[in-house]
């Protein structure tokens, strides 16, 4: 039985249970590590002696049947880690007392710490995520360098830059850099949009309020949502074109009209995908690719913490099955 310890909120049960689903009837043990519950509700320890052997425990929830149990998980017996999502938010933080917040910063640099010297196997690491996490830059140029094509990027808030590198025909699709909440639920999100040349030149006082992240706008043939887990690589094509409220970004879900299908990539663009993935230090990934009406396939993004219930349900992608199978295998 090996021993697999999650890292992920409680309150984030919807996101993390189809992980937990899948690797039920397995060989694997599942164990929750909840972040916010230190120091309040669970315990940590970790010691280093003088040649560096680490030792230790945490206090964490250990998947029961269909619950979890308050259990204690030795350092040594853990098999295999996967940094999931964390949420650290708290309520009235800025009215908490200058120890309070001491003592939280310091927990959560402590249980960084246990965590980042674990003597076992890990799917993600909370080091890799944190840095390709926002920074699409530094993404795009792992996957040049592992072959892939990425479209023409600009993050600037000069309006002569922006002016300068927009294209006057098709001008340039404005994305966020990174995530935040719109409102106090999350609901509402930012979504891609195209500008024209001309909206783009005409809002100079926009563009300098903070840098804005634009692209070449790539035509489409398609789209893909890609799940590498280890070394499968699972691909759903969305046919986003059919409708008019995913042509920009098909997260306008339709379902109605936008077909989803589970397809095979060519053998190269996996090979480059897997490349990737290596270069970034990532074990699994959801990944966005165009299909061109030549036939190319772009790089958008990965994101090393994506979800995938959706789209296993809509293209019958084995998606719960690669999953428990890499952590069997690991």
């Amino acid at each position: 039985m090996k021993n697999i310890l999650l890292i992920a909120g409680l309150q984030e049960q919807y996101y993390f249970q189809p992980f937990v689903d899948a690797c039920k009837n397995r060989d694997v043990s599942i164990y929750l590590c909840d972040p916010s519950r230190y120091p309040a509700e669970a315990v940590l320890c970790v010691t280093q002696d003088r040649t560096g052997r680490i030792d230790g425990y945490l206090e964490t929830m250990r998947l029961d049947g269909n619950s979890f149990e308050n259990a204690r998980v030795t350092l040594a017996d853990i098999h295999t880690a996967w940094y999931l999502r964390e949420n650290y938010a708290q309520e009235g933080y800025k009215s908490l007392n200058i120890e309070t917040r001491f003592a939280n910063n310091e927990t959560r640099q402590a249980l960084r710490a246990l965590l980042s010297v674990l003597p076992c196997k890990w799917v993600n690491r909370s080091e890799s995520i944190d840095y390709l996490n926002s920074n699409k830059l530094h993404q795009q140029l792992i996957a040049t360098r592992c072959g892939l094509s990425v479209p023409r990027t600009i993050v600037s808030n000069s309006p002569i830059s922006i002016e300068q590198f927009s294209d006057v025909e098709s001008g340039l699709l404005l994305k966020s850099i990174g995530y935040i909440k719109l409102d106090d639920v999350g609901n509402y999100a930012l979504y891609s949009e195209r500008f024209s040349h001309k909206e783009l030149i005409s809002n100079d006082v926009a563009i300098r309020t903070c840098p804005i992240y634009g692209q070449e706008y790539v035509e489409k043939l398609y789209e893909h949502r890609v799940m590498v887990i280890g070394q499968r690589v699972l691909s759903c094509r969305i046919d986003s074109q059919a409708s008019i409220m995913t042509k920009i970004d098909w997260r306008h879900y339709d379902f109605d009209n936008v077909g989803h299908k589970q397809v095979d990539l060519p053998k190269d663009v996996q090979g480059k995908l897997l490349h990737f993935m290596a270069v970034a230090d990532l074990r699994y990934g959801a990944l966005d690719l165009i299909e061109t009406p030549k036939g190319d396939f772009v790089f958008l993004e990965v994101n090393p913490s994506g979800q995938w219930g959706w789209i296993a349900d809509l293209a019958g992608l084995p998606i719960p099955e690669a999953v428990a199978d890499m952590l069997e295998s690991l």
